[in-house]
């Protein structure tokens, strides 16, 4: 399994939110990503690539702040085949701290990630 190339990814997914690094982002996600969390009221959101994109695009980076202390951290890597991982993650953007399922596929010999679980339960708290 290709273990070292998954953790690289995720160090990728890890360092792109720390410094809200939307072209990097982009980059690591399918076309077709979805991201499933909470809205505001506790109804299930669902959004694509384009609008979680811009969502974030609204955000300083992380290190801007020199109070922000990463919490970045892989808690589990499950290969469900030699080409689809499913990795639990930790990580805090802002004052979320969450844990995050984050499903990733190759993809024409590339790590994409293509869907996340998000428990934040709403991205601009």
């Amino acid at each position: 399994m290709d273990t070292k190339q998954v953790k690289k990814v995720l160090q990728r997914y890890f360092d792109a939110f720390y410094n809200v690094d939307i072209n990097e982002l982009s980059a690591l996600f399918h076309e077709s990503i979805h991201i499933y969390g909470y809205d505001e009221n506790g109804k299930l959101e669902v959004i694509n690539k384009k609008g979680f994109l811009k969502i974030l695009s609204s955000f300083r980076p992380n290190s801007e702040n020199p109070e922000f202390i990463r919490s970045d951290e892989i808690l589990a890597i499950d290969f469900i085949s030699e080409d689809v991982v499913v990795a639990r993650v930790k990580l805090r953007f802002y004052n979320s701290i969450c844990t995050d399922i984050v499903n990733m596929m190759r993809i024409d010999g590339e790590w994409n990630i293509i869907c996340i679980l998000d428990s934040r339960a709403n991205i601009c708290d």
